[in-house]
């Protein structure tokens, strides 16, 4: 029997403190903070990282393959963890978690951290972030059994947009080669030992991917919460006037 406990993480684009807030606020189990494709920066997300901090919230940062070298100036700055977008190589993955790692594990360096480090020196090499390989290219697929082998990864996203593409679906999540691309990811990291993250899980999809096979979801974006409900109030706007135009035509 599966013993269910799905965590639920939020996901940031928007580098606006109110929203940082908000969402530390609102329940999450952790918030990320999108610095691969959101308007971040990286003065914009340390300080992100400060309030999420502040609330006891975990900071997750995304970050993209180019930027590998930025992993230890965010770490530096107290996020919890990192996600290592477009994972598609066990070899990258572990080139991330090297520099995650003080020596002699990796080659991160020791600068200490915004809040300061209360450990003794002999205990800084014990400080291990989490990091998380994002798959969601065909080879990321074709190559998880290699990722999860990586040695200190903490567990694997999936971007299932990025994946419908990779697998050459475009943006259709129905078809059998996705859902059938998502049993092996899930499977494989089961296997290890690690969980699987979601992203962008609709609500009527919620129990979808539990039943999966999922442990942790992440919801819509803050800039899609926006979109969406900007969206629906004008509906209902320009119904109602519609409807009233009718009603004295």
């Amino acid at each position: 029997m599966r013993h269910i406990h799905i965590q639920v993480g939020g996901w940031l684009a928007i580098p606006e403190p109110l929203i940082v807030e908000a969402a530390g606020r609102a329940g999450f189990d952790w918030v990320g903070l999108d610095l691969q494709h959101g308007a971040w920066d990286l003065g914009s997300v340390f300080r992100g990282i400060q309030i999420l901090d502040l609330l006891n919230i975990p900071a997750l940062v995304r970050i993209a393959q180019e930027d590998l070298p930025l992993i230890p100036r965010v770490l530096d700055q107290g996020a919890s963890g990192i996600v290592l977008a477009m994972a598609s190589a066990p070899e990258v993955v572990a080139a991330a978690i090297d520099r995650a790692r003080y020596q002699p594990e990796g080659s991160r360096s020791y600068g200490g951290q915004r809040y300061g480090l209360r450990a003794e020196a002999e205990e800084i090499a014990t400080i291990r972030p989490a990091v998380y390989a994002m798959v969601e290219t065909r080879e990321g697929v074709e190559r998880i059994g290699e990722i999860v082998a990586v040695s200190g990864l903490a567990g694997v996203h999936v971007g299932p947009v990025d994946l419908g593409l990779g697998l050459g679906l475009g943006s259709d999540r129905s078809k059998p080669a996705f859902g059938a691309a998502l049993r092996s990811i899930i499977a494989a990291c089961h296997a290890a030992g690690l969980p699987v993250t979601m992203h962008a899980v609709a609500m009527d999809r919620v129990r979808e991917m539990i039943e999966l096979g999922c442990d942790e979801l992440v919801l819509t974006s803050d800039i899609g919460l926006l979109r969406s409900a900007f969206a629906a109030e004008i509906k209902h706007a320009r119904g109602m006037t519609a409807a009233i135009k009718a009603a004295i035509a």
